[in-house]
């Protein structure tokens, strides 16, 4: 978790709260990390973390897109900033669809 609010603050983005949220509470069995913070400016974001390895593709974001529907749900709030962090390559077609929705991602492949 560090190293993901690390990569996410490198433009000095302070959080005045951090939760985590369950994926199981969303009825997911995503291998994924789900957290939301408000920062100084009290604007809300999300950040998930993909823990898969193999490639990214346009299923996984439509995935994703669903499950900010019903974290929205969940939490009773529009987020202003989407943040998601993978570690396996990237599909064009999938980042084109989450840039598209607003998400900002963060790509670590090793």
């Amino acid at each position: 978790m560090k190293e993901m609010l690390e990569r996410i603050c490198n433009k000095h983005i302070v959080f005045t709260s951090l939760h985590v949220i369950d994926p199981k509470v969303l009825n997911s069995r995503k291998k994924i990390a789900i957290f939301s913070g408000v920062d100084q400016k009290s604007f809300y974001h999300l950040m998930i973390r993909s823990e898969q390895t193999s490639r990214f593709i346009r299923k996984n974001a439509d995935e994703i897109v669903h499950l900010y529907g019903l974290i929205s749900l969940h939490v009773n709030h529009q987020y202003k900033y989407k943040h998601l962090m993978i570690q396996a390559p990237l599909c064009s077609k999938a980042a084109s669809l989450l840039h598209e929705k607003g998400w900002k991602i963060y790509n670590d492949v090793v």
